[in-house]
Formats: structure tokens, sequence, C-alpha cells
């Protein structure tokens, strides 16, 4: 009987002592990230929306990252990084014909650059219950030495579906350290 509860003792000893120290874990991945992409650096081009009248209406559009600032518009201070090359990636269509946009630019500082588009964000769709806005993903990353350190601006001009005009998003504040 004795060597029983001494068995049962040592045995609950072992199972407590294992349980010392934390498993690690990983968080399980977020269901609305857009997935990275790899962008070429681009210079300031005026863009495709160069020319074309801004329409009333806001984008739709989400800047989901700019360089280390993930979700830029929500998480304020939006701080990055000076130094190294900077990716704003996001998604953006037109909000009007609900579809995607002939392109998108990214507008830093009033100066526009151009953004690879239509990369898939099967997440946009989903959400939109709309399944033509699936290929509606942007990329573009500026050179390290684009950006000075401090205080700057984004926004997101989708062209229109139609090519004859641009949709804005609301400007975002960001900054460069």
């Amino acid at each position: 009987m004795t060597r029983r509860i001494l068995t049962a003792a040592l045995m609950a000893f072992l199972a407590l002592a294992a349980c010392d120290e934390a498993k690690p874990r990983d968080p399980p991945p977020d269901p609305f990230a857009a997935p990275a992409a790899k962008a070429e650096a681009v210079a300031p081009t005026g863009g495709l929306s160069k020319g074309l009248p801004k329409r009333p209406q806001l984008a739709g559009f989400s800047l989901d990252r700019i360089g280390a600032a993930s979700d830029p518009l929500n998480r304020q201070p939006a701080v990055t990084p000076a130094a190294r090359p900077i990716v704003l990636d996001g998604f953006g269509f037109d909000p009007v014909a609900k579809a995607p946009g002939k392109g998108v630019d990214v507008v830093i500082d009033g100066r526009a650059y151009g953004a690879a588009y239509g990369r898939g964000r099967q997440d946009v769709a989903s959400y939109f219950k709309a399944p033509g806005l699936l290929n509606v993903g942007f990329t573009t990353t500026l050179p390290a030495a684009a950006l000075s350190r401090g205080a700057h601006t984004a926004a997101v001009r989708v062209v229109a579906a139609d090519g004859k005009g641009y949709y804005e998003g609301l400007p975002i504040r960001f900054e460069v350290k």
C-alpha cells in the first residue's frame, strides 16, 4: 500500500514538474491578413491617376501596412524605421461600380507612386460578399532614401473601373524614425 502511495506521489510530482515551462505556441494566423507580397522599388511616376479628375466618393480601400506599421489607419501612431525600403500594401476598388479599378496609386506627401495591382484578396471578396472583388490587392516598395525621417501622409488612389477618374481614400499619417 505504501509503495502505491509513493508511486502515485512520484507520478503526481513528475506531472507537475513537467508543467513548469510553458509550451511554445504559434498564434493562429489572422484570417484577414493579406499575404506579404514582393514588389519592386518604384520612383514617383505621377501614377495612373495623373491627369484624371478626382471623384467625390471615397475609394474602397485599406492600407494594411506601411513598412513595419501594420493597420496604420487604426493603430496610431504608425511608425516605421528609416534606412530601409518601405513596403506599402493593401487593397483598393471602385466603390461605385463595386469592381476592381484600372489600377492603384499610393500617394505619399502629394507624390504618386504606381503600385502592382491585382493580387488576390479572398478576404475582401468574402467580407463584401462580392466575388468580383477578388483581385484588388496592391503593393509598392519605396526605396530606403525616398522618405526623410519625420511625419508623412499616405493616401490610396483607385483609378475608376471606367478609367475616367479616380477615387482617393482618407489620408493616413505615419512617421519614419
